[in-house]
């Protein structure tokens, strides 16, 4: 039932970067609490991506390795290279979804399980959601997964949510909930109350802006409800302070004030580069690591007054993930800036 995002979302983190040796140490040892099933990557973001997803399933670390993508046929190419499953997110504005239909049938046609993403959940009615669940159900999805994408959504809807959705598609349902309101843990919970079969987590909760659900609470959860997990506490409590010690040297303990639901900044930062196109996440504070996208480099040049020339941010772009793999950190809005006049 235990989906592993860390590797993924929780790169995601404000002030969080992972250099190419801190992700697979990361990855070997959430193999070893018996954890299955990971979201280890977004390959199409950085070449480090698409690497570090092809050693992980050489090294067999889960029975299922997925990486995230775009409903683009360059994604899914991407992705299918590597050898991993294939998660791919619906788009955060408007969608045709006849087309997205021909994109999950060309993903299938990769012969990998397929999972696909209704984003924010929020946004749509059960009377919405229930038939465009149904359509990529149709066309082949194995898993739909429902996000709490703006972390904006409680648990009775939650619930009603997953518990509709179980009776009207074949497919197996994830949910996928952020802990912006600090409802994530609880949101989760009733996700599973509700029958879905596969919940994401993270170790500290760690996640975009302040995180999703945290781990360790819903393996103890499970285990109490007398759910069978598979999970060893002890290997994932080696997990959370090996983490806690990266978090510690790369940003200090005042990380978990700022994750605070509603008081802490991270819940008004940004940093997915998928997320710059919509109005949907704030962006009071920028993050910049390998997930990093030209639109948020484009929202910094604007903020400084800064003619935006299409080449450079492109350059600039390149250069932000390059170090922030090499190095293993975020890159400051003021080095953009810097990076932004060096080029000629």
């Amino acid at each position: 039932m235990i989906t592993d995002d860390t590797l993924r979302e929780g790169l995601q983190s404000p002030g969080i970067s992972f250099s190419y040796k801190e992700k697979i140490e990361l990855a070997r040892l959430i193999s070893s609490t018996g954890i299955k099933r990971a979201l280890v990557s977004y390959p199409s973001a950085h070449i480090s991506e698409y690497n570090i997803t092809k050693d992980i399933i050489k090294e067999k670390l889960f029975e299922e390795t997925f990486s995230l993508g775009r409903t683009l046929k360059e994604d899914i190419d991407l992705i299918s290279e590597t050898g991993s499953n294939i998660s791919l997110h619906l788009p955060f504005t408007d969608f045709d979804l006849e087309k997205i239909c021909q994109t999950v049938h060309y993903a299938k046609s990769k012969g990998r399980v397929v999972e696909v993403a209704i984003v924010d959940m929020v946004k749509y009615d059960i009377d919405r959601i229930i038939p465009i669940a149904r359509k990529l159900s149709e066309c082949g999805a194995d898993v739909l997964q429902i996000p709490d994408t703006t972390g904006r959504a409680r648990p009775k809807l939650v619930y009603d949510v997953i518990s509709n959705l179980k009776k009207e598609v074949e497919s197996k349902i994830e949910v996928h909930c952020h802990n912006d309101s600090g409802l994530a843990v609880a949101n989760t919970i009733a996700a599973i109350e509700a029958g879905c079969d596969y919940v994401d987590t993270t170790i500290l909760g760690l996640g975009e802006r302040n995180g999703i659900a945290d781990m360790l609470t819903i393996v103890e959860y499970l285990n109490k409800e007398g759910i069978d997990n598979n999970v060893n506490i002890d290997r994932l409590t080696k997990g959370y302070d090996h983490l806690l010690e990266i978090i510690l040297n790369k940003i200090g303990y005042y990380f978990f004030v700022r994750n605070i639901p509603i008081y802490g900044r991270n819940v008004k930062s940004l940093t997915a580069g998928t997320h710059s196109t919509s109005s949907n996440f704030p962006s009071s504070y920028i993050s910049l690591n390998v997930y990093a996208g030209s639109g948020i480099i484009k929202e910094i040049l604007k903020r400084n007054g800064i003619q935006i020339d299409e080449r450079k941010v492109k350059v600039v772009l390149n250069k932000i993930k390059d170090v922030a793999v090499n190095e293993g950190r975020t890159i400051d809005p003021l080095e953009v800036i810097k990076f932004y006049g060096e080029v000629i």
